[in-house]
């Protein structure tokens, strides 16, 4: 989601050009090789784009790109526009990229055998991100005989919202400070969110890192256990079986409360766990994801090293008027780092909630209840879902798991289209990625992964 890319200059490329004689002596058609220029990401393919050029006479032509990014055409004299588009991914954000270019074609453009090159600079928007927060389960669950509740067992599932591999580096997830929305007038300062214009969201008290690159397949979700990759079941029936995350939140050199970080399962490989960067005073042996109402968001720190870039004292923040008070520290992550962020807003204190993200990465917020087994659910994104070809027959509708929000309201999908049931049924979802998560998410009264 937030990082653009910057394109480089149109360079002409020198290719011949024959002219060609039809057997009627009226009709020529010309030899016109078209220049895909790249966007400046590593490693973005320019083979295989289909450019399309289309005439004032209602001529449409197609011709595929090779390596180079050369689509070769043999066109007779018109104005045309030649088209294409394409999708790509860098750093866990989508970018839709564009050309156009009109161009006349007429004999004169090819006396004495003269070469016509035509190179097109790309336009690139950006989409939403590739890499999104799915679900978020924080609030726990009531303990089976009654006596209270259990918030052990937090999760978060990340999701490849594309049809493209998603490949990241230097992985990361943190909540924004403080931990709690109804305390968030601690970060403002006359009535602002103190870092709203800084171009950086701290990373409050410590965040979680991979140690390798985040690969995930088109379309494929990705379990993170915040708290105890174990199978909490085993105690509490109401509870979450986290034995089989993808991923952990785990080293007990920062943070060794068993209670909240237990030794993860045996199913999940020891490189599979995130390293945490500590640069809190508080909350010494565990993490605090909060279970009331937390802001947090995944980012990658592209080429710099996680660990050294938030330890550096260069890039600390501190909650307004805490300046170099340690409790109250964090990391400044530049916003255009951050993939995905979602502010959730405790049902029981929406009165007295603030926005802990600046409008850019989150234009709204979503609420919960917690302590009842709810997890907060990103909707479908119901048109783009439908229209992959590839869902026909296996859409399945009728979403029922919805709750209601604080007011009594209905909190659901209203897209009606029931995700994991469709994604077991092997369909293909797309997610709405608006950066409000009033629009993105809805409140679920059952966790995905409580089966």
């Amino acid at each position: 989601m937030k990082k653009f890319l910057s394109m480089i200059a149109a360079v002409a490329l020198l290719l011949a050009h024959t002219a060609c004689t039809n057997e009627e002596e009226d009709y020529r058609t010309y030899s016109v090789a078209v220049q895909l220029l790249a966007p400046e990401v590593t490693d973005v393919p320019i083979e295989g784009i289909t450019v399309t050029a289309t005439g004032q006479t209602g001529t449409a032509l197609n011709a595929i790109t090779n390596q180079q990014g050369i689509a070769e055409f043999m066109l007779p004299e018109d104005i045309y526009i030649f088209t294409a588009s394409h999708k790509i991914s860098a750093d866990g954000t989508t970018y839709t990229v564009n050309y156009k270019h009109q161009q006349t074609i007429t004999k004169q453009d090819f006396a004495s055998n003269n070469m016509l090159n035509i190179s097109i600079a790309p336009v690139v928007s950006k989409g939403g991100s590739q890499v999104i927060l799915k679900e978020i389960y924080v609030g726990g669950c009531p303990k089976d005989d009654g006596s209270g509740n259990y918030q052990y067992d937090k999760y978060v599932v990340i999701y490849n919202n594309s049809s493209q591999v998603a490949n990241i580096r230097n992985f990361c997830i943190s909540n924004a400070g403080p931990y709690n929305a109804h305390t968030s007038i601690n970060n403002y300062v006359d009535g602002q969110l103190a870092y709203a214009d800084q171009g950086y969201t701290p990373a409050y008290a410590y965040m979680f890192y991979m140690t390798k690159d985040l690969v995930m397949q088109p379309y494929s979700s990705a379990t993170i256990a915040l708290t105890g990759a174990i199978d909490h079941t085993v105690t509490y029936a109401n509870s979450i079986d986290l034995s089989n995350a993808d991923y952990v939140c785990y080293d007990p050199e920062d943070f060794w409360n068993t209670n909240y970080h237990p030794t993860p399962s045996a199913n999940i490989p020891s490189d599979n766990y995130m390293l945490a960067s500590k640069f809190c005073l508080a909350n010494q042996n565990a993490t605090s994801w909060s279970m009331i109402g937390p802001g947090i968001f995944i980012f990658s720190t592209a080429d710099k090293e996680p660990l050294a870039y938030t330890q550096d004292e260069t890039n600390r923040h501190y909650m307004p008027g805490k300046e170099n008070n340690a409790v109250y520290a964090g990391a400044k992550i530049p916003n255009e780092w951050i993939l995905d962020a979602v502010d959730i807003w405790g049902a029981d204190y929406v009165g007295t909630s603030l926005p802990r993200f600046s409008a850019e990465l989150e234009s709204g917020h979503i609420y919960m209840t917690n302590k009842l087994g709810y997890s907060i659910y990103r909707n479908v994104d119901r048109e783009a879902t439908e229209a992959l070809p590839e869902n026909e027959g296996k859409l399945i509708y009728n979403y029922s798991l919805g709750t209601t929000d604080y007011q009594g309201a209905e909190s659901t999908d209203l897209s009606g289209i029931d995700a994991e049931a469709s994604l077991a049924n092997g369909a293909h979802i797309i997610y709405m990625d608006t950066n409000n998560s009033m629009n993105d998410f809805h409140q679920r009264a059952v966790a995905s992964l409580k089966r």
